[in-house]
Parts: C-alpha cells; sequence; structure tokens
C-alpha cells in the first residue's frame, strides 16, 4: 500500500488466521459477531461496542467462531502518527458507533472516491483520538494549541494567533502539530468543524445555515461546499437521511 494511500474495505474472517504483521496501521470495526484479536500479546474481543486498533508493525493474530463482518481500515503510518499510542481495544461510544455505521452504508453504496474515503477516514480517525486522547502524550505546546481549537472552533481562528497561545511560530507549530497529531491546525479546524456539522445533521432539527453559523462558517456557500468536498456528499443530503 503508497504510504499516502488509505484503504476501507468490508471483511469477514475465517475461524483463525496466523500471527502475521504489515506496514501500516489497520482499525478493524464490529458490525456483526464477534472476533479475537491478539495484537503484540495483549488479547482481545472485537464486538458490538468494542474495536481494535493494530499499529503498524505489530504481530498479530485472530480466531473467529461464528459468523462475522467487520469494517477494517487500512492507514499509513503518515496519515495518522498517534495511531500507535491508542490502546489495542477502545470502547465505541454512541457517536462513534453511529459513524461506523454511516461509514458501513456508504461502503454498501457503492465504495466512495479516495478522496471522499481519505476524509472519512481521517475523521475517524479524529474521533477515536477525541475519545481516548487522555492515552497520548502530546508536546505541552501542542495540546495547548489543540485544546484552543477545541475550546473554540465556532469562532474564527487564525494561524497568528493559535501560534501565538502555543508560544510557537507559525512554522514550528505547523510542524509539531502535523508531526504529533498527522495534520496541520487548519486542518484539524476544518475535520473537527466537520464533524460536529455532521452530527449536528444527523442528530438535530437545526436548519443548514445555523449548522454553519454554529461551526465557524458566516457563508452558506462555503460551508455547503467545504462539507461536499469533505463527505462526497451536500449538508442536505444528509439532512433528509437523518428524517
Amino acid at each position: 500500500m503508497m504510504t499516502s494511500d488509505p484503504n476501507l474495505h468490508l471483511r469477514s474472517y475465517g475461524h483463525e488466521g496466523e500471527n502475521h504483521s504489515h506496514d501500516h496501521h489497520q482499525l478493524v470495526l464490529p458490525l456483526l459477531g464477534r472476533l479475537s484479536l491478539s495484537v503484540d500479546q495483549t488479547e482481545g474481543n472485537v464486538e458490538r461496542n468494542r474495536a481494535a486498533v493494530i499499529p503498524s508493525g505489530s504481530d498479530h493474530g485472530y480466531s473467529a467462531s461464528e459468523e462475522n463482518r467487520f469494517l477494517v481500515a487500512d492507514v499509513p503510518e503518515a496519515l495518522a502518527p498517534a495511531l500507535d499510542r491508542l490502546p489495542c481495544f477502545v470502547e465505541l461510544d454512541s457517536a462513534l458507533l453511529h459513524y461506523v455505521r454511516f461509514l458501513h452504508s456508504q461502503m454498501l453504496n457503492g465504495a466512495p472516491s479516495s478522496h471522499t474515503e481519505h476524509q472519512m477516514l481521517l475523521l475517524l480517525i479524529q474521533l477515536l483520538q477525541e475519545r481516548h486522547g487522555d492515552k497520548l502524550k502530546l508536546d505541552r505546546r501542542v495540546a495547548t494549541a489543540k485544546q484552543f481549537i477545541d475550546d473554540n472552533f465556532h469562532n474564527k481562528i487564525i494561524v497568528a494567533e493559535l501560534a501565538a497561545v502555543a508560544h510557537l511560530s507559525i512554522r514550528q507549530l505547523n510542524e509539531l502539530f502535523r508531526d504529533q497529531i498527522g495534520m496541520t491546525p487548519h486542518h484539524y479546524l476544518t475535520e473537527l468543524r466537520m464533524q460536529e456539522s455532521w452530527r449536528l445533521l444527523e442528530q438535530t432539527d437545526l436548519n443548514i445555515q445555523r449548522i454553519a453559523d454554529s461551526v465557524g462558517y458566516s457563508s452558506l456557500s462555503s460551508f455547503s461546499d467545504r462539507f461536499s468536498r469533505h463527505f462526497g456528499k451536500s449538508p442536505s443530503h444528509f439532512r433528509r437521511k437523518s428524517k
């Protein structure tokens, strides 16, 4: 797999697989049944509300004794350098489970474009890191910048302001943030806004203009364009599906 090329696919597992490793991270997300995994001698199950994070290079094997189906994401190391700092087995809250179901529906409706798949995986990774971010050991300055974005993403944020908060130059902030989070601060801000707007479309009755306002877009057309490029579907598509 090319280092810049993520891959999302549906998979069912046979009874037992020999231990092996690969040169990319892998996420195994539950859809049906149970999969027993051993990741570098850490054992656990992928089922119902529990997923597996298999870091690049980790020795792992599996066994399954019943009908099963999983959503599997192959993630290049460069796309998500912090994934190997998450636990091997993570709990999925209702929002994450909802997003897994959304990803599954997208796969069933036909493979998304490579760009859309890339964006969907970034959002999935961001959701996982939000829920289990206390396990990550970020540079204090990066953590400060990330927290500022988390608290203020609904407002206009300029990179110079963010760099000042972190006591770094813009170049240093971009480099450190990319090294530890896997994307630039601007990219992270966009991902956060897209995550929240998708949630609001799915779970509230706010009109699309109100949603755009609430995630920092004063222009409805700019928001709609960004959202459509991010997910491959317009905001109104998700609003119709949530009714």
